[in-house]
């Protein structure tokens, strides 16, 4: 039991108190704090689901991007193991313009970065690469119409693709690229 005075609790608050309204200047202070941070976590919790969405994009589209890889890669690899056909080559041009419209269907102006070296240039530059590929493979599919294709015909098919395989690794890797040059006459 006490019974000298107030609690020391009860002194250090009212002291503390005392304090508080001896400075009456601090509560414009902590209502500006109080508002700053309110205006902070309402910025966050507004624009947390554009970023994680704009995170997403760039996630699927890498993904996209190795998915073409994978593709050229596995025809290049196995492409050795088997002479060309027509049907064999048609089912590589197919499967080619398969992937290059699942990047065509992606929302590459979406993405928040569209320099020169990003994921929206990339993913256009290897839906070409995968046209080019199938458009290339569909002449030899109409050349070798009717006949089964040779090791020469194979040598010129893995030289074609394994070019464009490596460019588009070095798409993905950001490898400098260099434009080819033109043979002059």
């Amino acid at each position: 039991m006490h019974l000298g005075g107030p609690p020391r609790e009860l002194s250090e608050m009212s002291s503390w108190l005392r304090w508080l309204e001896a400075h009456d200047q601090l509560s414009g202070w902590a209502q500006f704090f109080g508002a700053m941070l309110a205006l902070i976590l309402t910025y966050f919790t507004a624009f947390s689901p554009q970023w994680a969405r704009r995170r997403q994009l760039r996630q699927s589209g890498a993904r996209l991007l190795l998915n073409a890889y994978e593709v050229v890669e596995s025809y290049h690899r196995t492409s050795d193991n088997f002479l060309p056909t027509s049907l064999s080559i048609k089912f590589a041009t197919m499967t080619m313009l398969g992937v290059a419209e699942e990047i065509e269907r992606f929302p590459v102006y979406e993405l928040d970065s569209q320099g020169p070296r990003s994921i929206a240039r990339n993913l256009v530059a290897v839906a070409g690469t995968l046209k080019g590929i199938a458009l290339f493979l569909d002449q030899i599919a109409l050349e070798l119409d009717g006949r089964d294709g040779n090791d020469d015909d194979k040598l010129v098919i893995r030289d074609f693709v394994r070019e464009r395989m490596e460019a588009i690794q070095a798409i993905i890797t950001g490898a400098e690229l260099k434009r080819p040059e033109w043979p002059t006459a």
